[in-house]
């Protein structure tokens, strides 16, 4: 039986890597998704993409928007509520470790960048959303990263951003759980996706991403407990179990899905790596 028929669940970040993993799989269980990214061509790509692989498109909202701008919150409300006059879930997903053109890896520039995305953005559609989520006594779950406990020499501001994003989702689940809304954050480690070659200090380079992917695996893979690194799927998975009536005595926890690397902590040194 399907999990999440009826449901309405909005996926930020939603076209790439673990956010089309997550939108694909509530779609699978059910579920009409929104998904939101800044690119509309891989926006497209992957809208028919799930099309060919069986998922209606009436259940499927696209919205080309940077989550970031001023305004797009009630945008990416609005539109939702026009489309399907109500919401279940929000996944905040979206997010960035550095910023093309930017090499100085401690500029204000790069700390509002990051931070205007990867916190502002969650907390402005959060609460766009509130009013909605508390009508169906819904979820909110932000994707945070096993960073925003260790930080990395190249990714300080992201590692500060995601440790906020930690934070924030502790004092809303507490805040909302009298509504019935449940807010709990999903903290990954290493995840095979393109974050690797995005990481400031890969601009310039014409590394792939399979082959950034095996360095990586190279220099800190027999550190993982699990002997691997994860897939998108892994955390879509935690994802869906955790919006689900299965995990509805949770709120306001982060839940570390990364292998078993925080728990052996000689491993962790291995994040302060130069890439």
């Amino acid at each position: 039986m399907k999990r999440f028929v009826d449901n309405v669940v909005i996926i930020t970040g939603g076209s790439i890597g673990i956010g089309k993993a997550i939108s694909f799989s509530y779609a699978k269980e059910g579920a009409k998704i929104v998904i939101v990214a800044r690119n509309k061509d891989i926006l497209d790509k992957t809208l028919n993409e799930f099309i060919s692989q069986g998922i209606k498109s009436s259940h499927i909202l696209t919205i080309p928007i940077d989550v970031s701008k001023e305004g797009a919150s009630k945008i990416i409300i609005e539109k939702t509520i026009e489309k399907f006059n109500k919401l279940n879930i929000l996944v905040n997903n979206a997010g960035v470790n550095g910023k093309p053109g930017i090499s100085n890896l401690h500029s204000m520039e790069l700390y509002d960048y990051i931070n205007n995305i990867n916190v502002r953005a969650v907390i402005s559609l959060s609460e766009e959303a509130i009013p909605y989520l508390s009508k169906t006594k819904g979820n909110i779950i932000n994707i945070s990263s096993i960073s925003s406990t260790v930080p990395t020499r190249t990714t300080t501001y992201y590692s500060m951003s995601k440790a906020s994003i930690d934070i924030y989702t502790q004092a809303l689940g507490g805040r909302l759980a009298y509504k019935g809304i449940r807010v709990n954050s999903i903290n990954p480690g290493f995840i095979e996706t393109s974050i690797f070659t995005k990481s400031p200090t890969q601009e310039g380079t014409n590394i792939s991403e399979k082959e950034m992917i095996d360095k990586m695996m190279e220099t800190v893979g027999d550190k993982i407990p699990l002997k691997r690194f994860g897939k998108p799927d892994d955390i879509a998975k935690f994802v869906l179990f955790i919006s689900s009536d299965d995990a509805s005595y949770s709120t306001g926890c982060n839940y570390l899905v990364d292998g078993g690397l925080k728990v052996i902590p000689s491993s962790l040194k291995s994040l302060n790596f130069k890439l």
